[in-house]
């Protein structure tokens, strides 16, 4: 049951409903009635009275943004990447307003300075994140944002797509640049990323994907792996070349819930820019070894729906109920 009551300028809403008790203050009864529904169907719907917490005009979005790190970028794949962009936006001043004044000539003003530091791509992602918080605050939180700006602006041109080939001496050299003898199982955390590299060439697997296989993922009698998650949401079977198998024989075996590959993905991040530096390569980016790989394979297998279904690109979604190739014969097909 909901009481909306005025007290002073402000009007106090009050929601309490099985055995919970949720409160908030408005500027007019108009948006103190609107939450109290929300919040009753919320509490109906099992959420815990911090997630029925309303967004005051008072509050910043900066304030929003770091409440949505909090609250709802734990439950995604990707939240160590949101928390870490959440943190450098909250500390931009740009952000640091109430919602009712944040409007699309600020986002703009931000995303021209923004560029003169980092590529459209950087810029496209913050956009992406900004967007999602606000269009979770709007629905979620009540939040008073007039629209949301990332609609109202232009969106910078990503550029051309990465065509960086790796050859065989610069893989190598990133292998020698993190002490890995391409012989013996990895033991270091260096050579663990050596390890991942070599393994995304053989395989087309994004960085991900790679860091979340288990050795019970992996079949090494038919010749596959395993995603039961991939980045496209769905999963996947990735067929394994001799060559791929020959290196998970090196890796070594291990039991069915060990991780194919010991290293945290910061880790692994913060040796590979290392080792390219090392090695020379300051243009080489750890998945430029999945064009490697994709281009490799598109001379050994018969269409693109096959290679398609290898690299698990978006463009087989539409086919995936119709169309799906056995891994092994795959594999057969990749060598």
């Amino acid at each position: 049951m909901a009481s909306i009551v005025k007290r002073g300028r402000s009007w106090r809403a009050m929601v309490v409903r099985k055995g919970q008790r949720v409160n908030a203050t408005f500027d007019t009864r108009s948006e103190a009635e609107e939450w109290a529904v929300r919040a009753e169907a919320a509490i109906l719907a099992g959420q815990k009275p911090a997630q029925i917490s309303p967004i005051s005009g008072r509050q910043t979005v900066a304030d929003i943004i770091a409440r949505y790190s909090r609250e709802v970028s734990p439950a995604k794949d990707g939240v160590r990447w949101e928390e870490i962009r959440a943190k450098a936006l909250c500390r931009m001043p740009v952000f640091n307003v109430p919602p009712p004044s944040f409007g699309p000539s600020d986002l703009a003003s931000w995303r021209d300075g923004r560029l003169r530091t980092v590529s459209a791509s950087t810029v496209n992602r913050d956009l992406n994140f900004i967007s999602a918080v606000i269009n979770h605050a709007i629905k979620e939180w009540c939040a008073p944002f007039a629209a949301n700006p990332v609609h109202l602006i232009q969106r910078p041109k990503n550029p051309r797509a990465r065509k960086r080939r790796v050859s065989v001496i610069e893989r190598a050299a990133i292998a020698d640049a993190l002490g890995w003898d391409r012989k013996s199982t990895p033991v270091t955390k260096m050579q663990w990323v050596a390890a991942a590299f070599y393994l995304a060439l053989e395989t087309a697997m994004r960085k991900g994907e790679i860091l979340s296989l288990r050795w019970s993922n992996i079949n090494l009698e038919k010749q596959f792996a395993y995603l039961q998650k991939t980045k496209n949401g769905d999963e996947r079977y990735v067929p394994l070349s001799s060559d791929a198998i020959a290196l998970l024989r090196i890796i070594g075996v291990r039991a069915d819930e060990d991780p194919v590959i010991h290293v945290a993905s910061g880790t692994l991040d913060q040796f590979f820019r290392r080792a390219r530096d090392i090695a020379g390569l300051p243009d080489l980016h750890f998945h430029d070894s999945r064009r490697e790989a994709t281009t490799v394979f598109s001379k050994k297998l018969s269409n693109v729906l096959e290679l398609a279904a290898v690299t698990g690109h978006r463009s087989l979604n539409v086919l995936k109920d119709y169309y799906r190739p056995d891994p092994s014969d795959l594999a057969k097909k990749l060598g």
